[in-house]
């Protein structure tokens, strides 16, 4: 308590306390240590993540026309905030990401020939082109 020359007392409000609390964040080494334990499309998701700052439900929702190899770049669409952003995608992970797509593209062929291969579009787009769920882009 505090008092006023007025007269009046006053509570004295404490200060917010802070805590120390960091993030674990790995180290370069323990983040290539981890990577190559790992095998296949997860091992190309975590280098996608690692190199590019990819958060995990980017990466799972990104698009073959979001893919831009001339520009090395991938675009993120309704990421955190729901906002788009354009970030890089590294030299080193083309190829690998270019022969992931022609595994992908085979597969998505096979299920179109089956009469599935569609994925999931926004309300919006589905209603404006109900074919784009099945076109590869869409991927």
């Amino acid at each position: 308590m505090v008092s006023l020359p007025n007269g009046q007392v006053v509570h004295a409000i404490p200060n917010a306390t802070y805590t120390s609390n960091l993030p674990t964040v790995l180290t370069r080494v323990e983040v290539q240590a981890v990577i190559r334990e790992l095998e296949g499309t997860h091992r190309l998701m975590a280098q996608l993540l690692y190199g590019s700052g990819l958060r995990l439900m980017e990466c799972v929702r990104l698009r073959v026309k979001d893919l831009d190899f001339a520009q090395r770049q991938l675009i993120v669409r309704e990421g955190k905030g729901d906002k788009d952003r354009i970030t890089m995608l590294p030299d080193r992970l083309a190829p690998a990401l270019t022969n992931h797509l022609l595994l992908v593209k085979r597969l998505h062929q096979e299920d179109r020939e089956r009469g599935a291969g569609a994925v999931y579009l926004p309300t919006t787009l589905e209603r404006t082109y109900p074919n784009a769920g099945s076109e590869w882009a869409w991927q």
